[in-house]
């Protein structure tokens, strides 16, 4: 075939790094290319913008925008900037890196932390928010590498290889394409996974009926960064993560990946095994939070329910009904307190109860 000239009659362009094109791209999801390739165009225009308008024009949830942006911060592909009150003013597009063989070296920003436009203020917040960074940017898969014509042409001759390449045609009914045998070479090659390990990723992508092999590869880059590296390990995890990870993980409202990071998992595992509240519990919590803050939840808000009982000593939802009548008590108390100003006056009096607290005010004053 001939080859071809691709021209464009636009003036207006926005640059874009071949390495984000050769690397970068395609590790990411479609949502945050998205974004990326949005926020080069506003940088090159110089246009001040807010995660609002951001979230409008893409058509997604402003979570979202931020989720994207923190993926992209991990990447090493953007950092932000704060002025002298510790405020977020702006999102800097850094210089693109060619991926190389060691990744101990990443960059570590706490977006978290500063979507609240707040830097942590003591040492001690300091250390914790460095601690979450960290076991949620390591360990971290390595980047997929093209194998040369050479190395398909050894990889593709390895039984190992040519059994994975047939049990996957099974599994995903249609014929490998070359990219799809790629992928199985990553997985088998780079991240070092046995044929049982490999064999039994395949069956379980096939048992949750996701077999496209983007997704393959993220579950196998998820257990590669668990440190999970046999079938018998895989196997336990498989199923605590299709039962009850991912039952917290939708009612917490996320949708858009299929587990938890690091630090989610930290908390759901501090809410079983140090709370040790049972899975109803704690989806009770997950709940009760998006009724208060259906478009803001965090993880840390449902930690600061689950936290509150259990210093009260919760355990069923017998519990839990007394907990929160106690506190309704205590709330019309309070309200009850408020009607009486300093002038023993209770504003819009009128109902017995009310008139019987004065009775009981002045009582007291004689008194």
């Amino acid at each position: 075939m001939a080859t071809i000239n691709v021209s464009s009659e636009e003036v207006d362009f926005t640059s874009i790094s071949n390495v984000f094109i050769e690397h970068y791209m395609t590790d990411a999801n479609g949502d945050f290319v998205k974004l990326y390739l949005y926020l080069a165009m506003l940088s090159a225009m110089k246009k001040p913008i807010t995660v609002r308008d951001i979230a409008d024009h893409l058509n997604c949830t402003e979570s979202d925008v931020c989720r994207g942006i923190k993926y992209w911060i991990k990447e090493d592909a953007l950092s932000l900037s704060y002025n002298d009150s510790g405020e977020v003013t702006g999102i800097v597009l850094l210089n693109l890196k060619r991926p190389v063989t060691d990744l101990n070296d990443l960059k570590i920003v706490d977006f978290s932390l500063a979507l609240t436009s707040n830097k942590p203020d003591t040492e001690a917040d300091k250390e914790e928010s460095v601690e979450e960074a960290v076991a949620e940017a390591m360990p971290k898969a390595p980047r997929k590498k093209q194998p040369t014509p050479k190395q398909l042409t050894s990889y593709m001759r390895d039984p190992e290889i040519e059994d994975l390449v047939q049990e996957a045609t099974a599994y995903c009914q249609h014929q490998l394409t070359q990219k799809d045998i790629n992928s199985i070479i990553y997985i088998k090659d780079q991240l070092g996974f046995s044929f049982d390990l490999a064999e039994y990723l395949l069956e379980y992508c096939a048992e949750v009926k996701k077999t496209s092999f983007n997704y393959i590869e993220k579950v196998a880059r998820n257990w590669y960064e668990e440190g999970i590296d046999n079938r018998d390990d895989a196997e336990e995890y498989s199923a605590r993560y299709l039962t009850f990870y991912s039952k917290i993980m939708k009612a917490m409202g996320i949708t858009s990946r299929f587990s938890p990071v690091p630090v989610e998992k930290k908390y759901i595992d501090r809410w079983t095994n140090d709370f040790g509240f049972t899975e109803n519990i704690i989806l009770e919590a997950c709940n009760r939070a998006i009724s208060q803050k259906p478009n803001d939840v965090t993880f840390p808000y449902v930690n600061g329910i689950l936290e509150n009982w259990h210093n009260n000593n919760v355990h069923t939802f017998s519990d839990i009904s007394k907990l929160d009548e106690l506190h309704s008590e205590k709330k019309k108390k309070s309200n009850n307190d408020k009607g009486i100003n300093k002038q023993g006056i209770i504003p819009s009096a009128g109902s017995s109860d009310k008139l019987k607290m004065l009775e009981d005010y002045f009582l007291d004053e004689v008194k």
